[in-house]
């Protein structure tokens, strides 16, 4: 009697991500699709790649992901679907397997320079809330604690008609938690007026170099004629007071060819059409002439924290807000555990 061994021919079980699903388009047409159908092996990370205009996006954001959310809101109420957004379905022939997706798209998060990480996941919200709370000394509500609430004051008169008409003085004050210096952007900014124009030229002649301030477009057609500036005169030749109101004037009111419009200096014009933007999210010739022109650096009045003096005057176990919000996550998780 003889014994004899074998090896064992069946498969070993596979691992539980070896044993997925699959999702499965056929005949995808949307935008530059013409009947594409793959399948997508589910727990795994699928990349797409091909050059531009190929269906890329086409094909992951306007018919996987687009699918997949029409999916859920369908699984709301009729009331709450009323306060959505109505959703079609995308032109595909079968879309199968999809399960609820998470959708991060390729845009920026937002334009604000003021937008964060916190104020995003309201992790900032939720933190002005605590220090209102429990921060000493006091100094105020939630808003106090915010670098995009500017503190306010003003005062007035009301006249209440009822009876005998009474007129009271009324004066109210928000506490706000911006920095006044920057404005809450934590950076402020220094201008190199070399790379707004170029002095030997007069303003008929093209001087102003801003992108966008074409000599014979409306940009400049409102220097030239408001009545404050020579169009012919060069720059270096501006008197003192001409300077001023090229450059620094404040808005002031002006007529031209019949209609009203409102006439500012360049610089004030230059740093709310661009500097009030998010340099990333520029077109890039925009993004390179700021560039050129604008310096950044940290605000010396809040050193770059974005909130007031007295907004980082209140404490909670010897750390103020703006502390707190450059703590790593898991560490400032741990810190807030710690506080009854």
């Amino acid at each position: 009697m003889s014994t004899a061994t074998s090896s064992d021919t069946r498969s070993p079980a596979l691992p539980a991500a070896d044993s997925h699903d699959r999702i499965r388009v056929h005949g995808a047409r949307e935008n530059n699709l013409k009947d594409v159908s793959v399948e997508i092996p589910k727990r795994r990370l699928t990349v797409f790649t091909g050059v531009s205009g190929s269906g890329k996006s086409s094909l992951v954001f306007d018919t996987i992901a687009a699918e997949s959310q029409r999916l859920i809101n369908e699984t709301y109420s009729a009331f709450v679907q009323g306060f959505m957004p109505t959703l079609a379905r995308p032109e595909v022939d079968v879309l199968e397997g999809l399960t609820t997706a998470i959708i991060v798209d390729q845009q920026r998060m937002g334009a604000n320079p003021r937008s964060t990480v916190g104020t995003a996941t309201d992790a900032n919200a939720m933190l002005r809330i605590l220090f209102s709370r429990l921060g000493q000394p006091h100094i105020g509500s939630p808003n106090a604690f915010s670098f995009n609430v500017p503190s306010v004051r003003g005062s007035g008169a009301i006249t209440v008609e009822r009876g005998d008409a009474k007129t009271t003085t009324k004066t109210f004050t928000v506490t706000g938690g911006m920095c006044p210096r920057c404005e809450g952007r934590g950076t402020v900014t220094d201008i190199d007026l070399t790379q707004l124009f170029d002095d030997s030229k007069s303003l008929a002649e093209g001087a102003i170099t801003v992108p966008g301030y074409n000599a014979d477009g409306w940009s400049v057609r409102l220097f030239t004629a408001s009545g404050f500036l020579d169009p012919h005169k060069p720059i270096r030749d501006y008197t003192e007071q001409e300077r001023h109101d090229f450059l620094y004037r404040e808005p002031t009111k002006v007529k031209i060819e019949s209609t009203n419009f409102t006439y500012e200096g360049l610089v004030p014009r230059v740093q709310k059409s661009f500097l009030s933007k998010d340099k990333e999210a520029m077109q890039p010739h925009i993004r390179a002439f700021v560039e050129r022109a604008v310096t950044f650096t940290t605000c010396p009045g809040c050193d770059g924290t974005r909130l007031s003096e007295t907004a980082r005057s209140s404490r909670i176990n010897g750390l103020n807000i703006a502390e707190a919000c450059a703590m790593q996550i898991s560490d400032l998780a741990e810190w807030v555990r710690g506080l009854d």
